[in-house]
């Protein structure tokens, strides 16, 4: 390439050098006096300048001061001037060759850089409406890829998408996996990966979503950042339509599981109703004795049980924070969440209860009935996966603006990167099926609940010291409620 370039140059400089001679001659036969034949030799190194540039102007206009002094000064044909007006006419004559030149060639460069540009910016508006015609059920790095190569003629293209960990290599691009992942890791624009080729990472805000190489091209980097900067757009983009199709599946999801519990709750109803109403029959009637009247009272207990946890399952299944509008009445903190513990206490499967409450606690303003569903969650929660026998320890604490309740039961684990998963509907921590049944359902309930009434639900959980669930209702609006 480089060999190209020079040879092309001495060829330039050749024709330079021959059309000086040759107008030289002419104005020579022509009789043309030194003004004249400067007029002309000026004229030539200016159209040199604006079609080739300034090296090879220079070197004509020098050629031109030599010929001009040997054939228009006195002494002729001799390398001399006798006459000092000869000398500062030429002088003149060489500083405004080379100051035309300059000039000349500035122009022509900027006008290059302008036709080039207006080319760059054609370019990046065609990659635009291409991102907008992306086939969103095909891979983005192969669309992405193929556009930017064809639209700038590049050699190669390389891109790693980040959300999808996906790398993908088009053309003549010497660039590994690994290389991509660094570049992207580093989160800084790296030096050539290899020869002819710029790499740059793609950031969507402050954020990192991929890394981008190209190979084999002759753009500057203001264009490299401008396709940088569309091609993040595009990951995220694609993202965004990926994440939204997601949850538009996941909510249709919800709506057919949550009509089926709803359909399975109803439908048990009415047998459970029958049997109570029996098994209370039989005992008000009051005519069983011994073995007989404990089972009948032992199917009624259980029955109720039944229609109790029927009644909570058709509570979960419309437990939904777009719909839920909690009924708040006036709750003392205390004694609600002494109650509760009261009511599920045969649940907690030989647990000992261990309650820490301040005394001077206020009062609360929230739904009894949604809120006392969320905690009976958190109870059983605690149960199932506490070690056999081990402590539940709960606990209020009020705060300035909030009131926390924590449930903290020892022997569970959960990971970091499960600790928000587990308060997705339906999700349950791979393993869990090995310690306890469930559905999935429960923390999610937990979550809507304590969303309902502008609160919120966490848990933190550490190896040796077990697992503890959070509940926070704010205070404000409390004290005016009452």
């Amino acid at each position: 390439m480089a060999g190209k370039h020079i040879r092309e140059a001495l060829v330039r400089l050749l024709i330079g050098v021959a059309a000086a001679l040759c107008i030289t001659g002419v104005a020579y036969k022509l009789g043309f006096n030194l003004s004249s034949a400067t007029s002309v030799h000026l004229f030539l190194v200016t159209v040199i300048a604006l079609r080739w540039g300034f090296l090879e102007a220079s070197v004509v206009s020098l050629l031109s001061v030599a010929c001009l002094d040997y054939f228009f000064t006195e002494p002729l044909f001799q390398i001399y001037m006798a006459d000092s007006r000869d000398w500062v006419a030429l002088i003149t004559f060489e500083s405004v060759a080379l100051v035309v030149s300059r000039l000349s060639n500035q122009v022509s460069q900027h006008a290059r850089a302008s036709e080039l540009h207006g080319a760059n910016l054609q370019k990046l508006y065609e990659i635009s409406q291409g991102i907008l015609l992306l086939d969103g059920q095909e891979p983005i790095e192969q669309q992405l890829g193929t556009l930017i190569k064809e639209t700038f003629a590049v050699r190669g293209v390389a891109l790693w998408n980040a959300y999808e960990l996906r790398a993908c290599v088009l053309g003549d691009c010497e660039v590994s996996e690994a290389q991509m992942r660094s570049i992207y890791l580093k989160e800084e624009h790296a030096g050539p990966v290899a020869e002819t080729s710029t790499s740059r990472v793609l950031h969507s805000g402050t954020r990192a979503v991929g890394a981008l190489v190209l190979c084999g091209h002759s753009l500057n980097d203001a264009s490299i950042n401008a396709i940088a900067s569309l091609t993040a757009v595009a990951v995220e983009r694609a993202r965004s339509f990926s994440a939204a199709a997601n949850a538009e599946a996941a909510r249709q999801g919800e709506q057919l599981r949550s009509a089926i519990l709803d359909g399975l709750a109803h439908a048990f109803k009415t047998p459970l109703t029958t049997i109570q109403t029996c098994s209370s029959g039989l005992i008000e009637l009051d005519r069983l004795s011994g073995t007989e009247k404990r089972l009948v009272n032992l199917i009624d207990s259980e029955a109720g049980r039944l229609n109790d946890l029927t009644t909570r399952v058709l509570r979960t299944a419309r437990a939904d924070t777009s719909t839920l509008r909690p009924k708040r009445e006036r709750l003392d903190v205390v004694n609600f969440v002494e109650e509760t513990i009261r009511e599920f206490a045969p649940q907690l499967d030989q647990h000992p209860i261990v309650f820490h409450a301040n005394s001077h606690l206020k009062y609360l303003w929230a739904d009894e009935q949604l809120l006392k569903l969320a905690l009976s969650q958190i109870f059983d929660n605690a149960a199932k996966y506490g070690s056999p026998g081990s402590a539940i320890t709960i606990d209020i604490l009020e705060e300035e603006a909030e009131i926390l309740l924590s449930v903290h039961n020892e022997g569970s684990f959960i990971p970091e990167h499960e600790q928000e998963k587990i308060f997705r509907r339906f999700y349950r921590s791979p393993g869990s099926n090995l310690k306890a049944p469930g559905t999935g359902i429960g923390l999610s309930v937990v979550k809507r609940v304590t969303e309902s009434h502008h609160g919120r639900a966490w848990v933190s959980s550490d190896r040796q010291a077990g697992t503890t669930f959070f509940l926070s209702l704010p205070r404000t609006g409390n004290e005016e409620q009452a």
